[in-house]
């Protein structure tokens, strides 16, 4: 189904503003010679004036305490607030499975320790986060290699598991926060883009 408008601009508006990191910087028309400096990414939870969000206070208090949990540095690279940002411009069902996500940390921390994430003391978060990584999946990989018969029709699909919606919250948040300037540089990334050539360019002069 195509996206409808809005949601698109909201899209190119977060990916231009807020998540830099996410594609290549662009190299502008008219600069000269070969060589470029990469503009640094926004940190991934700057403001954008007009982009909603989609969590309630808790639930993005919730976020950002897990994802400081899961990936240290990740309050000072603005990871809640772009997760909060993308999930407003997602779809209903994307939406939904994040909630169930959140929801399942939770209920997990209710059972445990009869208290919400945001109470537990550090001991018990490592505990719960330790319990949800190593749970079982729902679904193990499959795998096929050349000469093995074509594998069986898969099994229908088995009710998520904490594990399941665990690894959900960890991709969202590892993929903000590797979108982030800081994100960027563990990766490598230096902010300089330098080309000795160009494939076809014979100007002199740079690009005209």
């Amino acid at each position: 189904m195509a996206e409808n408008p809005g949601r698109r601009q909201l899209l190119q508006a977060l990916a231009g503003s807020v998540g830099a990191g996410l594609t290549l910087p662009a190299v502008t028309s008219g600069q000269a010679a070969h060589r470029h400096e990469a503009p640094a990414p926004v940190a991934a939870g700057a403001d954008v004036p007009g982009l909603p969000g989609f969590l309630d206070p808790h639930q993005r208090d919730t976020i950002a305490s897990l994802a400081e949990a899961i990936v240290p540095g990740s309050t000072a690279a603005g990871v809640a607030p772009f997760v909060d940002r993308l999930l407003a411009a997602d779809t209903p069902d994307r939406q939904r499975e994040f909630l169930a996500a959140l929801g399942a940390i939770q209920a997990e921390s209710a059972s445990r320790f009869a208290k919400p994430w945001l109470a537990l003391e550090p001991a018990q978060r490592t505990e719960l986060l330790a319990a949800a990584s190593t749970d079982k999946p729902s679904r193990e990989p499959r795998y096929w290699t050349p000469g093995q018969p074509v594998l069986a029709p898969e099994p229908p699909p088995a009710p998520p598991t904490l594990r399941d919606r665990f690894d959900l919250l960890k991709e969202r948040i590892a993929a903000a926060y590797y979108s982030s300037e800081a994100g960027m540089k563990e990766l490598g990334w230096t902010g300089q883009m330098i080309h000795e050539a160009f494939p076809g360019c014979t100007h002199p002069g740079g690009h005209g």
